[in-house]
């Protein structure tokens, strides 16, 4: 598995998180792949000089959504976009994601927004600190009226026009469970908005990852319809693009949990053809 070596201090008190990559048992096969790029990750972190982007503000009010990092193939194609850090006690969607925006793709387009939820991330709360009761749940605030999307709180608004603009294909939303489905929890599913491609397409990623998990009752389920005011239903009703939530659980380690939505995103990018490039 990924483990941490050492750490390092660069220019200017930076700490720089070195990884190495050790032997896996057969369920864990995932992890490696998935993982092993984790190091450039951590370089890119280090450049930029911040663990969580839009973190420096500590008010909810005044936090900013990080700019959506686009990664555009030299083909036309589908548009995937990966969102990460909703809730800001979720660290593996956030971690993942700093792989993903390190993929390069041959054909449509890839982008990536994380963490949607800086100061909760920073604080690593799963709400919005600073804000009223009523909009910390930022994955409560995509108020969907009729044909529109109305998004309650600074950061749902800023995060609504980033999915409006970019008008993704697709619409992956990385998120944590504290249990399994099978402890009734939603950890190891997809949550689907349910479209007829939306339902088959997931079938065939299920159908690839699962073998490699060997306990039987913890592989990926799906359910169906995302929670109300969620990101995934309201980009799914008023957008109509393919959306779902992907639900890893803590009840597994963060490394298997990033392996996890790595794998997942990476196959979607396959089925789609897009090219995926590393």
């Amino acid at each position: 598995m990924l483990t941490q070596n050492y750490q390092s201090t660069g220019s200017g008190g930076k700490t720089m998180t070195r990884w190495r990559v050790m032997g896996l048992s057969r369920r864990n096969r995932t992890v490696q792949r998935a993982l092993s790029i984790l190091a450039i990750a951590s370089i890119i972190q280090w450049f930029t000089g911040s663990d969580v982007p839009g973190s420096d503000q500590q008010s909810g009010e005044k936090a900013t959504v990080p700019q959506p990092i686009v990664r555009t193939g030299s083909e036309p194609g589908p548009t995937v976009l990966v969102v990460a850090g909703i809730h800001g006690n979720e660290p593996a969607g956030v971690k993942a994601a700093q792989i993903m925006a390190c993929w390069s793709v041959r054909r449509g387009k890839l982008v990536v927004v994380s963490p949607a939820n800086p100061p909760g991330v920073e604080h690593r709360q799963r709400t919005i600190p600073g804000v009223p009761k009523e909009e910390a749940d930022l994955n409560r605030n995509f108020v969907v009226e009729g044909k529109e999307c109305r998004p309650k709180g600074t950061l749902a608004q800023q995060l609504w026009q980033h999915v409006a603009q970019i008008r993704p294909d697709w619409l992956v939303d990385l998120h944590e469970s504290v249990r399994f489905h099978k402890d009734r929890g939603v950890g190891n599913t997809f949550i689907v908005y349910p479209r007829e491609e939306t339902l088959e397409v997931v079938k065939k990623l299920l159908a690839k990852v699962n073998p490699q998990i060997t306990e039987l009752d913890e592989r990926f389920v799906v359910l169906r319809w995302p929670a109300r005011g969620s990101l995934a239903r309201a980009a799914g009703a008023v957008l109509g693009c393919q959306s779902f939530i992907l639900e890893s659980t803590r009840q597994d380690p963060i490394d298997r949990r990033i392996a996890y939505h790595c794998e997942f995103v990476r196959a979607l990018l396959e089925e789609l053809q897009m090219g995926l490039m590393q």
